[in-house]
């Protein structure tokens, strides 16, 4: 099989839903929940008219819990489509062409972001009139038939709303079926408006500019009433589907647990009875249960949660993720099952991540390793038990392990070799397993960071791929990704380099004056490292540039420098 030719047709658009302000109108008021969100107590409330079920539209396999309106027979479809409204104040503006777009993932602890610029008579709207507006944008490639004929002027027309929409043929359709005939999607962001500005200039016509975030934004805005917990008498994820279902706004979006068939942890056979309030759930303050004036917002109350149990949460689209660190990070993980990317095969050789070569798809690359703040280093986390009455220990790696290895702290020089270490308090956990889960994934999310790999490329497609299958598009934050160089005959100085230096490093290193002692030290260090080529995505700019450019990515990969310990705890 040939390479294919890499030759793209980007094409982007991005799809506004506005509600417009109702200046004074008592309709919006009436439909106010009447129940203030201070006074909700317990596990659950009445206060919302949302109902948890199980979301019709996860892939086979995979577990994923909806918020829905209740009464009504679940129906795919989180916030962003929500496109019209009995009051006739909700309205869908589609096909809209950015001149400018950037969209950044930004990690699994941050919201991702998107920002775009298009002409004002795109969409000529006073943002004054505006209470929100929900935006999804769309970035991928059309083949190169459709391309010729949408600039011919051919359309396809689709109903977005209570509206018809016609685009030229040479702007991407919502979804495509691959060569494969797996069906997929251009949907890449999905999230709010946060700014919308005006630009006038002298020298060009009006432009709208936007600031967004993703569906993160929604968690972040919303208070954490302070006697409304997480129960902890049920799987995590049920617990945060049924918390979610007291607040209106949350309608359409769903909670899944990852791996896919993995069981989700329960708060209660984990944490202390303690830490409940009155023995229920995790309490929403960090003050031990007591009122405080300092707020938290639902994120930072879901945050942590999870965190007390070991486990991350992020938003992927419409989706509230729970999922361990490690296995997130993992090289033992499986691919994710909601990756289109399902390997490729060339010329005999079959890999299963994606795979970027320099000296082939890569115009930019970028090596750095951290020595200090994010250098792996071995984890102690401590608890105290009441009922116990005692301090619970437990370290990662293991001194007691006969494979697990120690991280050392080294300085240049004789005796000074020492054991490095951070201390992790926790608070309320009784069980000895989460404890060392809890360690592992902080050794997992710093030594991770170890070393980073910076990557920029013109190609929506990984090696192997073609304009058919912009796979980049598809990688989300913690999906792997392998690099390579290759090296040619009449490679560049980079190729020359990593090749000498792997088959006769010392001879090279001394031909260039330096001491041999030195050259053979560095030679065997070189060639002993096993260095990791596989690398997971911590975040990913896509820049979108109508009139110039066109697409440019930017990954950032991170990975141990080596892997010294890549295994889970046992179960208890």
């Amino acid at each position: 099989m040939p390479v294919p030719e890499q030759t793209y047709f980007p094409s982007a658009k991005i799809r506004l839903t506005i509600r417009f302000d109702e200046f004074g109108s008592s309709a919006v008021a009436k439909q106010v929940p009447p129940k203030p969100q201070t006074v909700l107590r317990g596990t659950g409330s009445a206060r919302a008219p949302l109902q948890v079920t199980p979301d019709p539209a996860a892939p086979p396999g995979v577990s994923r819990l909806l918020v829905a309106p209740a009464g009504a027979i679940p129906t795919p479809g989180g916030p962003q489509e929500q496109t019209g409204s009995s009051d006739g104040l909700t309205w869908t503006i589609a096909g809209i062409i950015p001149a400018r777009m950037s969209w950044q993932q930004n990690g699994i602890r941050t919201a991702d972001t998107l920002t775009a610029t298009f002409r004002f008579i795109d969409c000529p709207i006073d943002p004054r009139t505006i209470r929100s507006c929900a935006v999804e944008t769309y970035l991928g490639t059309v083949d190169q038939e459709s391309y010729a004929r949408g600039i011919a002027g051919e359309t396809r027309a689709s109903q977005i709303g209570q509206s018809c929409v016609t685009e030229p043929l040479n702007i991407i359709p919502d979804t495509w079926t691959d060569s494969s005939g797996q069906a997929r999607t251009n949907l890449r962001f999905q999230g709010w408006v946060d700014k919308w500005t005006i630009a006038w200039s002298d020298d060009d016509e009006p432009t709208i500019e936007l600031e967004c975030r993703d569906n993160t934004a929604l968690l972040i805005e919303v208070e954490a009433p302070p006697a409304l917990v997480v129960s902890a008498a049920r799987p995590i994820d049920r617990a945060i589907a049924d918390y979610l279902a007291n607040f209106p706004n949350f309608a359409g979006l769903s909670v899944e647990y990852r791996p896919a068939g993995a069981t989700p942890p329960q708060l209660g056979l984990a944490l202390a009875g303690t830490s409940f309030q009155p023995h229920l759930g995790p309490v929403a303050s960090r003050t031990g249960g007591a009122q405080s004036i300092e707020k938290l917002s639902i994120w930072d109350y879901l945050t942590d949660v999870c965190g007390a149990v070991g486990h991350n949460i992020r938003v992927e689209g419409t989706t509230v993720v729970i999922e361990q660190v490690q296995t997130l990070l993992s090289n033992k993980t499986t691919r994710r099952a909601s990756d289109p990317f399902q390997g490729r095969t060339l010329d005999g050789d079959t890999w299963q991540q994606r795979r970027f070569i320099w000296g082939r798809n890569l115009h930019d690359m970028k090596f750095s390793r951290n020595f200090s703040k994010h250098a792996p280093t071995n984890v102690e986390v401590r608890c105290y038990s009441t009922r116990r009455k005692k301090t619970l220990v437990v370290r990662f790696p293991d001194p007691q392990s006969q494979t697990d290895k120690l991280v050392a702290y080294a300085l240049p020089g004789e005796a000074k070799v020492d054991q490095k270490w951070v201390v992790w308090k926790v608070r309320g956990v009784e069980d000895v397993a989460t404890l060392k889960l809890i360690a592992q994934n902080v050794y997992q999310t710093i030594g991770r960071n170890e070393f980073t790999l910076d990557i920029e490329t013109m190609n929506l497609a990984s090696f192997g791929g073609g304009n058919l299958d912009p796979d980049i598009l598809d990688t989300l934050v913690g999906d792997a990704f392998e690099i390579l160089v290759a090296r040619d005959d009449s490679g560049g100085s980079v190729d020359e380099v990593e090749d000498s230096l792997m088959r006769r490093g010392q001879e090279m290193m001394q031909n260039l004056g330096f001491d041999a002692g030195l050259a053979a030290a560095y030679a065997r260090a070189y060639t002993d490292a096993g260095f990791q080529t596989l690398f997971r995505l911590k975040q990913m700019r896509v820049d979108w540039d109508a009139d110039d450019r066109g697409v440019t990515i930017s990954m950032m990969g991170v990975n141990y420098v080596e892997v010294r310990v890549d295994k889970p705890f046992e179960e208890s």
